[in-house]
């Protein structure tokens, strides 16, 4: 019996996936859209607030503003002459804030004095004579005599707010002052408190004075 041929396989052909499989396109990222950011106009700063600013970032401790500089030391030692300046012909070995420390005094020349210990001692200890002291430097160097730089930047800040402030309520008596006048030359009497204050309440508003004006004239001729 002749024998049977094996049949053979046909070799498997590899699927790239071009048939049932296509690659998708790749698609094209989109950049988002950037704005423009606008960049915002600084307003001029004053001298003031320039200086305020610079040393905002290395303000001194209250107890560095209380200390007295070496250099500040030399020119008081170099003042008192070796002797205490209250007079007491002591030795100075002590440099006195003639504005306590606890008060807010400084490390300024102006509220320096040259002292013996035992002067230094008396002056905390007895008030009058700290006071006496006080009002000699006052005298010699000027109300706030113990202010430093700070000091005198924060003075002017608020000499600044105050006179603001007392402008403002200036314009605010002289907006409700017509009805004042009105009420004096009609009724013959200044206005009474609460009224004063009812005008002070619609004094923002120069319509309202207006209005109340013209009803006060028309309640006078009737």
């Amino acid at each position: 019996m002749p024998a049977v041929p094996k049949p053979t396989s046909k070799p498997k052909e590899k699927n790239n996936g071009s048939s049932l499989r296509q690659k998708k396109p790749l698609k094209a990222k989109v950049q988002p859209y950037k704005t423009k950011e606008k960049k915002k106009k600084e307003s001029p700063l004053s001298e003031l607030k320039k200086l305020t600013l610079s040393q905002h970032n290395h303000m001194p401790t209250r107890k560095d503003r209380g200390d007295f500089p070496e250099e500040i030391v030399r020119e008081l030692k170099d003042r008192a002459d070796g002797c205490c300046e209250c007079g007491c012909s002591r030795p100075d070995n002590e440099t006195h804030h003639v504005m306590p420390r606890t008060r807010d005094g400084r490390g300024v020349k102006t509220n320096g004095m040259r002292v013996n210990t035992i002067c230094n001692q008396r002056f905390h200890d007895n008030e009058d004579e700290l006071q006496y002291w006080i009002e000699v430097y006052r005298e010699r160097h000027g109300e706030f005599f113990w202010y430093d730089e700070q000091d005198w930047i924060d003075h002017k800040i608020r000499e600044r707010q105050e006179k603001r402030i007392a402008q403002q309520e200036q314009e605010l008596v002289e907006s409700y002052m017509p009805i004042t006048l009105v009420i004096e030359s009609a009724l013959g009497r200044n206005p009474t408190m609460d009224e004063t204050r009812l005008f002070r309440k619609i004094a923002n508003n120069k319509k309202d004075i207006q209005t109340l004006v013209d009803l006060i004239i028309k309640l006078q001729a009737s």
